[in-house]
């Protein structure tokens, strides 16, 4: 076993296997959203849901995934997979265009931050309740803070485990 509990050579499959369940809860909670906003509403919450569902996972996708000669590939892969959804904010009325280049992968990073503190900290289950404010942080830079508030205002009262 190496430091993250796996055998030397599996922590790869371990990542592999952890990113395809992550990334069909997100894909399946965003099936069926009318707008962008709806869609990165439900892929947050459905993210944190799934770190709180599944934190040994989620857990290999944050914390663990930056051990090792491939640590920063596998950061950069989870954060270009968030980062990409999160791009078609910049087609969002508004002025979202003119945002830095780094915008996505801030916002993704902030949220992966998010849950990897409440892993380390053996708090997962606090992440679902904390969706509303991740949402809005989202989708402030994209939508202004009036309208993102809004959004994220009406995701805590009816979320995908609630659909």
């Amino acid at each position: 076993m190496d430091e993250t509990g796996h055998p030397p050579d599996d922590f790869a499959g371990a990542f592999e296997a952890a990113f395809a369940s992550f990334q069909v809860r997100v894909e399946e909670a965003c099936v069926g959203s009318a707008t962008w906003a709806d869609g990165m509403s439900a892929a947050i919450q459905a993210t944190l849901e799934f770190a709180a569902d599944e934190p040994g996972a989620a857990n290999v996708l944050t914390n663990e995934a930056m051990a090792g000669q491939e640590g920063g590939a596998r950061r950069e892969r989870l954060l270009s997979y968030a980062g990409e959804a999160l791009a078609g904010g910049r087609r969002q009325e508004g002025g979202a265009a003119d945002l830095p280049k780094l915008t996505e992968h801030a916002v993704a990073g902030g949220i992966a931050a998010l849950i990897a503190e409440r892993l380390a900290t053996g708090r997962a289950d606090e992440l679902p309740a904390l969706a509303p404010q991740a949402i809005q942080f989202a989708l402030t830079p994209y939508l202004g803070a009036e309208e993102a508030k809004r959004i994220a205002a009406a995701t805590g009262r009816a979320g995908p485990r609630d659909r």
